[in-house]
């Protein structure tokens, strides 16, 4: 049944019930969803103790909590899409911005436009929601919704256009609002007066913000008001150093006043936070998330190739350890990455504006480890995100130039590889380099398994890694010399002010609930291809 509401902050004129998990739920409230980018919980939990953010801290006090685990822990770029649709990378085909393209051995670079999987204010709007979706990240523009859906306006490195449904809503908001003033989150280089100007920018971005989403929420009536803060996640990239003590780059002294830029930004935010709560009703349910945190960023992404030669992926059979003496290499700069480390990075985003896609594609490539893929291999690097290393089998049947049976022998490479990646040690701390290896298909199902890697090894965060050493076969050192501090870990947050005191009925979820729980909220029916369920199912029985 349809439901036909008047919103805007009058009661709906029809209730309309469905069967959600097998549980009977009437609509009658309304959700403002808002999503910060990457915020990191115990960041949040911390200045929230402290009184820095008042405004999550009562919503914290006044309503409930519950800690989300996400799969950061292999494909960090997984988690909003996971978010939007409760389904996972195998089902959606992606797991990465750049990835092997189906049938070669060539990568691609793919764009963020939604193509598998629906997501939930789709689902909503197709049960008769008004939907307002407002430059979340991670997506382009869906199907035409029961509402208006603005699409990478000022989004964190989102792969796709700025576009808008009605078509003129976007330029409606770029004559009263501008551009965002932020063009990428890495554009600057390292001297305190540049970390400064893009403390600033980022400020910038977060009033502009606020003004767009006043804007917005009164723009037409809703039933869903879904927003996102992107500041919080390019925040943590670029400052993570300034306000971590155990970074090699923090500053004990503080000489250029960037110590507390990180959250500089975080009460930025949160005060917008307070400002779009108080401006709704009570029976608005107010739900604030964050899928996946922040942590320090440290990794040996371009080390594995040579750690793979080094353990026999490309000879007919494994090396064993200690078949030969241990070797010390040391990995020598590109020109590319010379370049990179030594031109200013204004000049190059200048000659990066200028370039062919196909040009800036293959440069994108090579800087995240290769070019192509090294199919004459057994197994073989692939590009992720920073954090977490991926190998792929190159297997028969499935991989171009496959050289491994699937079975006996694809399981005794995954096991082989497996135990190489959990010695690694990190020469810097004498412990392991590796937090957890995961073996994706045993975890991982759906109709694009196939597209993803088969193994990831998660990255020690402990100390930074400029050397690895393997057990038996030796060392490889080379320093990565990322301009990101920060990176993402898997743990999230999700806070709800229940409209009539609703609460969440359990205390630990996934970012794949977020979905459902926002369709039970609105009444809608969760589909079956949903992986996650409904985080009020208890607190929204008919009673």
């Amino acid at each position: 049944m349809k439901c036909e509401r008047t919103v805007g902050g009058a009661s709906p004129s029809l209730k309309s019930s469905s069967r959600t998990q097998g549980i009977t739920l009437i609509s009658e409230k309304k959700v403002l969803l808002i999503g910060l980018d990457s915020a990191e919980p115990s960041l949040v939990h911390k200045w929230a103790d402290e009184g820095h953010l008042p405004h999550l801290a009562r919503l914290m006090r006044e309503g409930s909590t519950v800690s989300l685990q996400s799969a950061a822990a292999e494909f960090p770029d997984e988690v909003w899409p996971s978010i939007y649709t409760s389904r996972n990378s195998a089902q959606l085909g992606k797991y990465f911005y750049i990835q092997p393209k189906a049938g070669s051995s060539e990568l691609e670079l793919i764009d963020d436009v939604p193509r598998h999987g629906r997501q939930f204010w789709e689902i909503a709007s197709s049960a008769g929601s008004r939907c307002a979706v407002v430059d979340v990240p991670k997506t382009g523009l869906g199907p035409p919704l029961n509402g208006m859906q603005l699409a990478n306006w000022g989004a964190h490195a989102t792969r796709c256009e700025m576009a808008s449904h009605p078509p003129d809503l976007a330029g409606r908001v770029i004559a009263k609002h501008g551009r965002y003033p932020l063009h990428s989150c890495d554009a600057h280089g390292l001297k305190p007066e540049e970390y400064q100007e893009l403390r600033s920018q980022l400020l910038d971005g977060v009033a502009l913000r606020e003004r767009l989403l006043s804007d917005l929420i009164s723009f037409q009536p809703w039933d869903l008001f879904f927003c996102a803060f992107s500041e919080t996640h390019c925040a943590g990239h670029q400052f993570w150093h300034l306000q971590d003590p155990a970074h090699p780059r923090y500053d004990p002294e503080d000489r250029h006043g960037l110590r507390n830029a990180l959250r500089d930004v975080y009460q930025a935010v949160d005060k917008v936070v307070g400002t779009l709560v108080a401006g709704v009703g009570s029976d608005t349910n107010v739900l604030v998330f964050s899928g996946h945190g922040m942590q320090s960023q440290y990794h040996g992404r371009d080390l594995v190739p040579t750690l793979l030669e080094f353990w026999g992926m490309s000879q007919a059979a494994n090396s064993e350890p200690h078949s030969a003496p241990e070797r010390e290499v040391t990995l020598k700069k590109t020109l590319l990455r010379t370049l990179k480390d030594n031109v200013p990075i204004q000049w190059q985003y200048a000659v990066k504006k200028i370039l062919p896609s196909k040009i800036e594609n293959m440069l994108i490539c090579r800087m995240m480890g290769t070019e192509k893929l090294d199919t004459s291999a057994r197994a073989f690097y692939v590009p992720n995100n920073d954090l977490t290393a991926a190998i792929r089998i190159n297997l028969k049947g499935r991989d171009p130039q496959g050289l491994v049976e699937p079975g006996q022998e694809y399981n005794e490479i995954c096991d082989w590889l497996t135990t190489r990646f959990k010695e690694l040690v990190n020469p810097a701390t004498g412990k392991a380099a590796v937090e957890k290896v995961s073996r994706i298909h045993d975890s991982y199902k759906g109709e694009h398994l196939d597209r993803l890697p088969d193994l990831t090894a998660l990255w020690s965060q402990e100390a930074a890694i400029d050397a690895l050493y393997s057990p038996g076969y030796g060392t490889v050192a080379g320093s990565h010399g990322d301009l990101r501090t920060g990176g993402h870990a898997s743990r999230g947050f999700f806070i709800m002010q229940g409209a009539g005191g609703m609460r969440f009925d359990r205390p630990e979820g996934n970012a794949k609930d977020v979905a459902p729980t926002v369709l039970s909220l609105l009444g809608v029916e969760i589909p079956e291809e949903m992986e996650g369920r409904s985080l009020v199912a208890e607190a929204a029985r008919v009673r």
